[in-house]
Order: C-alpha cells, then sequence, then structure tokens
C-alpha cells in the first residue's frame, strides 16, 4: 500500500507542476491522503517544479502528520554544471597563488604583468563568490540548516577533520624549515608566541599555516550560523539579507568571519535554493554574461582597480551561465569528472607550490619565469590527481577519511560539502586585511 502511495505522490507532484494548476490541490484516494503544497522550487526534467509536502499517513487510520523535511533535487545537468564549475575554480586557485604575488599598486606595463595580473587579481578573484554561492545553495537546498545536529557532525567529517589533517601536520615542517633552513613565512613560528601557534594551528583570528584552508575556516564558521539563517531565509529573505550584509560589511562579528564578502553570499545562495530561482534562468545570455565579466576584469586591470568588492559580488551570476555552454562541450564531462579530485587539490596545492617555487628560485634561472608561471599549475595539478590515485589505492579506507569523503572515495566528491577556494594570493589573511 505504501508503495502504491508513494508513485501517487510523484504523480501528484508531477500534476500540480503543469502550469495553471492549483498547487495546494488535495489528492485523495481510498485510505490515502496528499497534500500538494507549492515550496521552494528546483528543477525537474530540466524546467521548475513544485516540490510536494507529503502528509505521512498511519495506515489505515489516515492519521496524517506533515513532513518535518523538505529537500531540492538537481537534475543531472545541473549537478554536472557544479562539478566543472568546482574543478575549474579550484584549478584557478592554484593558478592565484603561483608566486610570486603582485599586489595592483606593483603591476608592470610589459604584457605579461597585464595578464598576470588579469588572471590573479580579476579573473580568478571570483572563486571564492562563485564556491561560496553555490555552498550556501546546496546546504540549504538540502535543509540541513533544519537539522542542526546532522548538520554538524557531518561537517566535522567533511571539512573539519580534512582541515586539521592538512593543517597540522604543516606545522613541525614550517618550524624546521624556519629554524635550520632560513625560510621566510608570513607565520613566523620562531620566536615562540602562542597566538602565533593558535593561528597557524586552528586560524582563530587569521589564517592558519596552509594558507588556503582560511576557506574552511569560515566556512565552519557560516555552518555554526547555518540554523539562523535558514530561519531568516524562510521567513524574512529579504530583510534577513539586509540585516547579514550590515552585519557582515560593518565587521559588527569581529573576527567572526574573515572574509565578510562569504557570509553575505553564502545567505545569497540560500536564498536561490529556498526561493526556488530559476537556475536557467541566464543560460540564453551565457555569451553576454561571460563577456560583461572578461569586460569588468579587464577594465579593473587597466585602471588599476585595487578594491574588487563589486566584481566578487556580480561574479557568480556573471559566470554561472556560461557552465551551460560548457557543459554541452566536448571537454565538459572530462571537466566534470575531474571534480572529485579538486578538494583533495585545494587541501594539498600551498605546500607543493611553496616547493616547486623554492625549487625554481634556487635552480631555475635558465627558465623564464612566464613560462615557470604557466607551467606550475599544470605540474601541480597532475601531481595530485597522481597522488589522489595512488593513495586511494594504497590506502582505500584511511585516505577517504583524510579527505573527508568517507567510504564514498570513489564517487565524485559531494559538491555540497566543502567548495575550498581562497580569496586571494596573500598567504596570511587576518579581519583588519580584508582582501580587496
Amino acid at each position: 500500500m505504501r508503495q502504491h502511495a508513494a508513485s501517487l505522490l510523484v504523480l501528484a507532484c508531477r500534476i500540480a507542476a503543469l502550469p495553471g494548476n492549483d498547487a495546494s490541490a488535495q489528492l485523495t484516494l481510498p485510505g490515502v491522503d496528499f497534500n500538494v503544497s507549492q515550496l521552494a522550487g528546483s528543477s525537474f526534467s530540466g524546467g521548475p517544479i513544485r516540490q510536494c509536502r507529503v502528509l505521512v499517513c498511519d495506515f489505515p487510520t489516515r492519521v496524517c502528520t506533515p513532513e518535518k523535511r523538505t529537500s531540492m533535487t538537481l537534475d543531472r545537468g545541473l549537478r554536472d554544471r557544479i562539478a566543472l564549475l568546482r574543478f575549474v575554480m579550484i584549478f584557478g586557485v592554484i593558478m592565484l597563488h603561483t608566486p610570486q604575488y603582485v599586489p595592483m599598486a606593483a603591476v608592470g606595463d610589459g604584457w605579461f604583468d597585464a595578464t598576470k595580473a588579469f588572471f590573479q587579481l580579476a579573473v580568478f578573484r571570483a572563486t571564492v563568490p562563485v564556491l561560496t554561492v553555490i555552498s550556501g545553495f546546496l546546504l540549504f537546498g538540502a535543509s540541513l540548516d533544519r537539522a542542526p545536529a546532522r548538520l554538524f557532525n557531518k561537517k566535522a567529517r567533511t571539512i573539519l577533520l580534512p582541515f586539521l589533517c592538512f593543517n597540522l601536520p604543516l606545522l613541525p615542517l614550517a618550524l624546521g624549515a624556519q629554524l635550520f633552513a632560513g625560510t621566510e613565512m608570513s607565520v613566523q613560528l620562531w620566536p615562540f608566541e602562542p597566538m602565533a601557534w593558535l593561528n597557524a594551528a586552528f586560524g582563530l583570528t587569521a589564517s592558519p599555516i596552509n594558507y588556503p584552508l582560511n576557506f574552511l575556516r569560515d566556512l565552519m564558521a557560516l555552518i555554526l550560523l547555518a540554523p539562523l539563517f535558514g530561519w531568516l531565509l524562510r521567513n524574512y529573505a529579504w530583510p534577513g539579507l539586509v540585516l547579514v550584509s550590515v552585519v557582515f560589511f560593518k565587521n559588527y562579528d569581529g573576527v567572526l568571519v574573515l572574509r565578510d564578502l562569504m557570509a553575505v553570499l553564502f545567505y545569497v545562495g540560500g536564498m536561490v535554493a529556498v526561493r526556488g530561482w530559476n537556475l536557467r534562468l541566464l543560460d540564453r545570455h551565457a555569451l553576454l554574461c561571460f563577456l560583461l565579466f572578461l569586460l569588468v576584469c579587464a577594465a579593473i586591470v587597466y585602471f588599476r582597480i585595487a578594491n574588487t568588492t563589486y566584481l566578487r559580488l556580480v561574479a557568480p551570476f556573471l559566470i554561472w551561465p556560461a557552465t551551460a555552454w560548457l557543459a554541452t562541450s566536448r571537454l565538459g564531462p572530462w571537466l566534470a569528472g575531474m571534480s572529485r579530485y579538486s578538494f583533495f587539490m585545494f587541501l594539498a596545492h600551498a605546500p607543493v607550490l611553496l616547493l616547486t617555487w623554492i625549487l625554481y628560485s634556487r635552480y631555475g634561472s635558465a627558465l623564464p619565469y612566464p613560462l615557470y608561471w604557466i607551467m606550475a599549475p599544470v605540474l601541480v595539478t597532475m601531481l595530485l590527481v597522481a597522488v589522489y590515485r595512488v593513495a586511494e589505492t594504497l590506502m582505500p579506507r584511511l585516505f577517504p577519511l583524510l579527505i573527508g569523503a568517507g567510504n564514498r572515495a570513489r564517487a565524485a566528491a559531494p559538491v555540497a560539502d566543502a567548495m575550498p577556494v581562497e580569496g586571494g594570493p596573500q598567504p596570511n589573511v587576518t579581519k583588519s586585511e580584508k582582501l580587496a
């Protein structure tokens, strides 16, 4: 009986999704009552649908109670678009962090200087905004904010554990490099200073020693706020957006979230999910949106604009439509498949990049720097993909735990867990050092 009821429920959802049908229709059958109500939509078979709230019935008494949680369902096309965008953005993070960092005020007039600034100071500044919006979208779309215990337990495994595993082991290595090799780093561990060590280990008020993991540090803070954000999104979405913007842009949160823009964009991603915005609305304007994004990036470099806040606010909405074209290209399936490596690439790329820079500085005098800058991100990506494959073969149980994948290592990494990127190439970010 329950199987028949489930089939009828799916049929009711399809009927309710048809134009002109009453979104609060009551489907009454012998022994079964279903109430079809319009909720925040997602997509079904490529188009917007109305989700169904089920009145879970106790057969045969027909005493019904509303289901407590609903979650969205993404079709294959949208999942592939998110997956490929994740890999592209994290490859951009590696390029963003490729030494040496040159601030906008020091950018030279040569063609290579302009090209490097175009990517490092403009284009890939969109990585944090894009992936933060997607993180919020997937978290609130899955209604994880309505089950805080489940949310915190899951994120402890998929975010906190990888943070600790890929940050703490670097502390003794960094200390040794500073003491015996004279290596200069943004985080000085010697002479010993307790707060410096606490920040290096856990990122309490500044970036951890593995500085890209600063994103995970801020994401964990936002996860703690997710139940509050979710209540605002479902009751006072637009006033909530104003409130979140004021609190974080005015720095009333102190050092809770180091990148204030992340909190606003995380909330916006939740709005997209909870309010059922059409994810394909701008697809027909994909070329125009992407060209506009590139034009703004070029203007930033041409006019030497250091503050990219406005670019980062609009970047997710200008870049996302382009994934519709990319997903249908020959490159699309390969990029989506590479998404499974992206979290590990994010976790491990910083020390590997540093090693390439040390080797280049000492032995690469014959190699032109522009060639190093182009080759390093590609070589680091290839190396980390190879390490991933070897590690999952040699450590099939341990390695998935280290990267937060659990027993799903051989499946594509779940994009809802962590959207790791780094917002800027500076390795030590504090609350007072806002990313321009």
